[in-house]
Order: C-alpha cells, then structure tokens, then sequence
C-alpha cells in the first residue's frame, strides 16, 4: 500500500475512535489497527528519509568532484 492510502486508512480509524458510540472491545480493536498502521506510515517515512539522505550524499559528491 502507498503512503498516502495508509495514513488515509489511519485517519479513517481515528475518527471511528472519536466515535462515542464504540464498546471496549471495538475500541481497543480499532486502537490496535491504528498503531499498527501508524508504525506503518512511521517505517515509510522513515524508508524515504533514508531514501533522500542517499541520494544528498550523491549529490553532495557529485558537485565535489565537478568542483575539483
């Protein structure tokens, strides 16, 4: 799943938690569905955080050796 649909889907668990209608049991299922895809969108920033600091470093590199 992309990013976008993952923190969509994360967004739509939050405003069922809001819900006052929802039993204990409901709750901490739905509460349970929302940390995983939070830690979901969390691995994939984090995976493109990675993604761009490697590719700096390269640029960073590159505009080195175009200066020597």
């Amino acid at each position: 799943m992309s990013f976008e649909k993952d923190f969509d889907r994360l967004q739509k668990l939050v405003e069922k938690l809001e819900n006052d209608t929802l039993s204990v049991e409901e709750g901490l299922q739905l509460y349970d569905e929302a940390i995983k895809a939070g830690k979901k969108c969390i691995d994939q920033l984090n995976d493109g955080k990675g993604k761009l600091e490697l590719l700096n470093k390269d640029l960073t590199r590159l505009a080195l050796d175009e200066d020597e």
